[in-house]
Formats: structure tokens, sequence, C-alpha cells
């Protein structure tokens, strides 16, 4: 299984470079629109990160993990996954450098987005307005706004270059680092920014796309670089498949035959409305993370193999999805979903096993007190993977099973009639295949365990009638 320990180790250096300085508006920036997406967690990481940058320095000496857990009074695996999250979202980039006893680590601090940009963005700006509503996004959309002003009541009269500077020798205008070469292994301070997030093609079939196009229509003319990451973006947000996308592509184009990326984002935003409704796609984590997977590299034996590796490779709107057929899944359950993985912190594949036993155990139904009540206490116990979830859900069955026969116990009728009369009312419930095959281990071993006692019984009477027998034959 791959840990956090098999990726960072509390002993393992690292060292904070940035491409660029970040002020206060920057932080105002992070801590409005980034902070409810990512958390606190990630956030305290980030400037703890960049307060390891002396005042008009670029880089940090080197220091230890260790440093970091002290100072934030976090775990490593949650500084881990923190790290893991502003790499994610474009606020850090991470390199490493393996060497004999440790790890060195780079992490190279991005400067946040500008307002304008974050709001521009296809989907950061979606699930902002998800997470904090239409009210809160308004207000916080405004807060970063000015009021336009008509230009065109206006005569411009800025002064054009010309007017102002005369023409140069070419002796002037050739470079300084002509006469004096940049030194290797040195770079210009601001020359890297990279703060959008990022997406991998192999999660969308790019090619799919292409084939299904028209003959006429040249794909790889079409589908340059910004056009490709424009339509990774939007089907990441909207969820939407190769084929799909292929349709929104053709309904696009304008009429020298090149895709409006302004109507390409409308086209996707009117789809996802004819699919899904008027509310906003939710922000969630797609599948278990690697560091969390026991199945991982394994190929499965036992039903229970099978099960935890359907939980680990399927997120939970799609567990959700497959448990109704692919019906569309209830808003009021998307929330709910979300809040385990946000609120609560648990693990997509934790997630798919807590709705699996919740439903099976109340008639198809997530009650959500009951989930947020089994959430809280997975989230205390620390429940990361899906085979500590599968067990711990096992014993709270048989716990509850104990407790219910007990009640029941004591509550029956003493007479025998009464019993027969009106036998006790057990619930049956349909239950996920891991928890039936426990049960009838259970069953089975039990039935087994009274046979046993039985027989144990019958073996002492019988000796004890020989007993008495070869006594009275002696008298």
């Amino acid at each position: 299984m791959r840990m956090h320990w098999t990726e960072l180790l509390p002993v393992d250096r690292f060292s904070v470079r940035t491409a660029d300085q970040i002020g206060d508006r920057d932080f105002k920036t992070l801590h409005l629109l980034y902070q409810p997406l990512v958390g606190s967690t990630a956030i305290s990481l980030y400037s703890m990160l960049w307060s390891k940058l002396e005042k008009d320095c670029f880089f940090s000496k080197e220091a230890v993990h260790h440093e970091l857990m002290a100072m934030l009074s976090l775990p490593l695996d949650d500084i881990f996954e923190a790290r893991r999250q502003l790499e994610g979202i474009g606020l850090l980039r991470t390199f490493q450098r393996k060497e004999d006893t440790s790890t060195l680590f780079i992490y190279e601090v991005q400067p946040p987005m500008t307002p304008a940009q974050f709001f521009q963005n296809d989907v950061l700006s979606v699930f902002l307005f998800n997470k904090l509503g239409k009210n809160r996004y308004l207000e916080l959309r405004n807060r970063f706004m000015i009021e336009a002003v008509d230009k065109r009541a206006y005569t411009e009269v800025t002064a054009a270059f010309n007017d102002v500077y005369t023409s140069l020798q070419y002796s002037e205008m050739v470079p300084a680092m002509n006469e004096e070469a940049l030194e290797e292994n040195h770079e210009y301070q601001g020359m890297v920014h990279s703060g959008d997030v990022t997406f991998k093609e192999e999660d969308f079939d790019i090619e799919l796309l292409k084939a299904d196009l028209p003959v006429f229509i040249d794909g790889d003319r079409l589908l340059d670089e910004p056009t490709k990451a424009a339509i990774l973006r939007l089907a990441f947000v909207y969820r939407i498949e190769p084929l799909e996308m292929s349709k929104i592509v053709q309904q696009s184009l304008s009429k020298d035959e090149l895709i409006d990326e302004q109507e390409l984002r409308r086209r996707a935003q009117e789809w996802y409305r004819s699919e899904y409704g008027s509310s906003p796609p939710a922000l969630g984590l797609r599948t278990q993370p690697d560091n969390h997977r026991t199945m991982k590299d394994k190929e499965p034996v036992t039903e229970r193999e099978k099960m935890i590796l359907f939980y680990e490779k399927t997120s939970p709107l799609s567990f959700l999805e497959s448990i109704s057929d692919g019906a569309k899944v209830p808003q009021s359950d998307v929330k709910l979903v979300e809040s385990l993985l946000f609120d609560y912190q648990l693990q997509p594949g934790v997630v798919n096993v807590l709705i699996d036993y919740v439903m099976k155990m109340n008639n198809m139904k997530l009650n959500q007190n009951f989930v947020q009540k089994i959430a809280g206490q997975w989230s205390r116990k620390q429940v990361y993977t899906v085979d500590d979830a599968m067990q711990l859900a096992k014993r709270e069955y048989q716990d509850k099973k104990k407790r219910t026969q007990e009640e029941a116990s004591a509550s029956a009728p003493s007479t025998k009639n009464k019993n027969r009369s009106n036998p006790p009312y057990v619930r049956k419930d349909k239950l996920p295949k891991w928890l039936e095959n426990d049960n009838k281990k259970q069953q089975t071993s039990a039935s087994e365990q009274e046979e046993e006692t039985k027989l144990n019984e019958e073996k002492q009477q019988f000796e004890e009638m020989l007993r008495l027998r070869k006594t009275s034959r002696q008298k």
C-alpha cells in the first residue's frame, strides 16, 4: 500500500522558491477566494512556506519537514494532503531529488490568480459559486470590481511612444546581456508564473473527440493548445464526455471554421443545464487517492477485494448514480456527499463505503443526521482506507445487531403461547455483500458452536449414565 511515508518523511529536507513576490491583495485573494475551495489547512501550509522567504528573497535555506509539523501542529499525512491540494489548484509546484539517506524537495510557491483571472476562470469560479451560494459569491465578486467608465464620452490624449522618445542608434538597442552574458544556472525574477489549474489529457479522450468530427473539419488545426485547454476545463467542470463535447464543438464553430471560446463556454453551460438543471457543478475529490489505496497494482481475488477495488476506483457521485441505475442524483444527496468530502475530510472511497452501508441499512435512504453521525465518528477515528472503513462498518453492524437481540430478549413475553401467537418482528435488510458474507459466516460459526455444545452435553450425559450403571453393579 502506497501511504504518505513512501512519498515523504519528517527527515526529508526542503527549500522554498518563488517566481514572484506577492502582496496584501494576493493574500486577500487567497483567503477570500481560494480558502473556501481548498480549506484552511492548505492555506496555512502555503503561508508557512511563504514565510520561509526573507524579505526580497526568492529562495530559502534548507529545512526538514519535521519543522513544518511542529510549526503547523499537524501530522505529516495532513501536510502531504495539503501540499497535493495546493499543487492541484495551481498554487505550488513540487520538485524532488532522491539522495542516499533522504529526499530533497524544492517547493516553488506560485502567486495566486488576480481576482479578474479567478472570476473569469471556468473551473474555479463555478466551484466557488457552488461552495458559497449566489449571494455571497456576488458579494465577493463585487468587492473586487470597480465601476466602469464610458470611454466613448472622452477623448484619449495619451502620448504615443514616438511623441516622447527619439529613434535610437543600433548600438544603443543591443541589450546589455550581449556584452555580459547571463550566468548559467540563473534566471530572472518573475520569469516563471504559472498559477492556473492544469488537467491531464489522459482523463479526457481528445482523440475520440477528433474522430467524431466530420471529415471536412481538420481536427489537428481546429484543436490547438489553447482550445484543447479550454475543452479540458469545460469537460471537467460540466462532466461532458468526448462524444457530447464533439457536438458542442461543432455548434461553436465560427464562420471561418474556428472555435469561438465564448460560444463554446455558452454551449457547454446550456448542455449542463439541460442535463442537470440550474444547480452549478460541485467541486469534489475525484476518486480514492493513490496513497490511501490498498488495491493499487494488485489483482483482486476474493469478492471483498473486488468490492474494495470498486470503492477505490469510483467517485462518490458516480457511485450514487450506479445505485440508482444512472438516474439523476438528488441535489440534497450531492450536497451531503460534498459535505462528507470537505467538512468531514473523508476520503472518496471511505465515503462510498459509508453511503453503501447507510443506504442498505435504511431502505435505500440517505438519512442526513445518521450519515453525519457516522462521518463524525470515522473522521475522529482517522479512517483513511476502504478496508478500514469496511471493518469499522462491520463492527458497528455487529454491535447494533447484538443490542437489538438483547433488547428483544429482555422485552420478550415469558409464556410460550404468547411467543407463538405474537412472534417478534425481525427486520431483514438487504445488506452489502461484504456485510452479508460476514453475517453468514457468523451465523454458520454460531450454529456450529451450538451444535458442538449440544454434542458435548449429550456426551456428558452418556458418560454420567455409564458411571451410574457401573456404580449400581458394584453394589
